[in-house]
């Protein structure tokens, strides 16, 4: 079998928002449901999740500040999360499964014992979100999950918008 690689030259990987993030949020989760392997829809919800918990009722506070129309974020993550997935893969912590319904993601062996090394404090609130993502999405199927973003997503973000509104009243 042939390495698994990356074709952008490592100088032009972006790290804030780009692959390597993208990618560590993909393998906490994974490690938190490892055994159990994801598609790679429910691993664009749950990393938009991973950040902005505070968007569900219950949640834990959010990693990433709220900002103006977020919810737009969980449409343009798809290509960059694919491209963590592959450079996570190619170092052996996560692995591509194919089964019944399609091509699904896992953690190794090895990824806790990875994670383990990193001691910031974002690595340890991103762990403990995906494991309050898992305890409280893992169970649901793909089109459960999907509906619950659905009902949701319009109002990621909206507070801002509603409070533009206000501030133009009160200034008439």
């Amino acid at each position: 079998m042939g390495e698994v690689t990356s074709e952008k030259p490592l100088k032009d990987v972006a790290l804030f928002n780009g692959p390597v993030e993208l990618g560590l949020r993909a393998l906490c989760i994974l490690t938190a449901a490892y055994p159990a392997s994801y598609s790679l829809e429910r691993l664009v919800v749950f990393d938009y999740l991973s950040v902005h918990s505070d968007d569900m009722p219950g949640g834990p506070a959010g990693l990433h500040p709220q900002t103006p129309h977020r919810g737009g974020e969980i449409f343009v993550r798809r290509g960059v999360l694919q491209e963590g997935l592959l450079l996570y893969q190619s170092r052996g912590l996560i692995e591509r499964v194919y089964q019944d319904g399609g091509i699904f993601f896992t953690a190794t062996d090895k990824s806790a014992g990875f994670l383990d090394a990193l001691s910031t404090e974002y690595v340890t609130g991103l762990r403990a979100r995906a494991d309050w993502l898992v305890d409280s999405y893992g169970l649901l199927d793909d089109a459960e999950l999907d509906a619950v973003v659905r009902e949701r997503i319009g109002t990621w973000g909206a507070e801002f918008t509603m409070e533009s509104v206000l501030w133009e009243e009160e200034a008439s």
